[in-house]
């Protein structure tokens, strides 16, 4: 079983900061099949052939995505979305949770005592992606391995819970939480389709949030959450008071 995401931030229309992780979680076999179906059905369907998509420099038309037009940058996005549409709904998961920063912050300054949005972000969404697997394959054991993109904030407070966690089990394909993770590391998305592919979504989720007005693209997450199987959480000023504050 492998995991992999990308996160995205952006301030709402309300002002307040959001914090946004996803990505997917599947069975290793699904993982090479994807691989090479992004590469052939998005990145090299039409022409020119993208190296790689990264959602913020393709909207705003920075490289590699420099001298596109606006038919070929839009066909990238529909491609993507036609490709992730095409796949067994019952072979992958999508998980997304986004966390108001500025909501957290108004509440530790009141005395809560709330993790950071990463952690919770990080947290909430890994152990999803397990639930999910262990619901969808109950009769299937796979060690689990997590990948992060690099430069991420998300990654270091999950990797570092994991380290001490897993210091007191064997690593064995159980059904237990952290005995069942084998690694946790970055990987570069420009190389690395299914990190590619987090990014189309936690972008996604940010711009949703951004604007109110008619935005490229400010509609594409309601697309995605009902072309692709998901799992979404929320943590906005309410879900953080009745469920994390301490």
């Amino acid at each position: 079983m492998k995991c992999f995401f990308d996160g995205s931030s952006t301030v709402g229309v309300d002002g307040h900061s959001w914090l946004t992780l996803a990505g997917y979680v599947a069975g290793d076999s699904f993982w090479d099949d994807f691989a090479r179906g992004w590469k052939s059905e998005v990145l090299e369907k039409s022409l020119p052939a993208a190296p790689y998509l990264h959602m913020a420099d393709l909207v705003a038309g920075k490289d590699p995505y420099a001298g596109w037009e606006l038919e070929r940058r839009n066909r990238l996005v529909i491609d993507a979305n036609l490709y992730l549409q095409s796949l067994p709904k019952k072979a992958f998961c999508a998980l997304v949770c986004s966390v108001d920063v500025t909501a957290r912050s108004k509440l530790v300054e009141q005395g809560s005592k709330i993790r950071t949005g990463a952690y919770l972000s990080g947290h909430w969404c890994i152990a999803q992606a397990f639930r999910w697997y262990y619901e969808t394959w109950p009769g299937r054991l796979e060690i689990g391995y997590v990948y992060f993109d690099q430069g991420e904030d998300f990654m270091h407070p999950f990797r570092q819970r994991w380290l001490r966690e897993s210091k007191t089990q064997k690593r064995v394909i159980t059904n237990t939480f952290w005995g069942g993770v084998a690694d946790v590391k970055a990987l570069d998305s420009r190389k690395t389709p299914a990190l590619q592919a987090a990014d189309f979504i936690a972008w996604a989720e940010s711009r949703k949030r951004s604007s109110a007005q008619d935005r490229p693209q400010r509609h594409l997450a309601r697309i995605q959450a009902m072309i692709i199987p998901s799992r979404r959480l929320v943590l906005d000023e309410k879900a953080l008071r009745d469920k994390h504050c301490a």
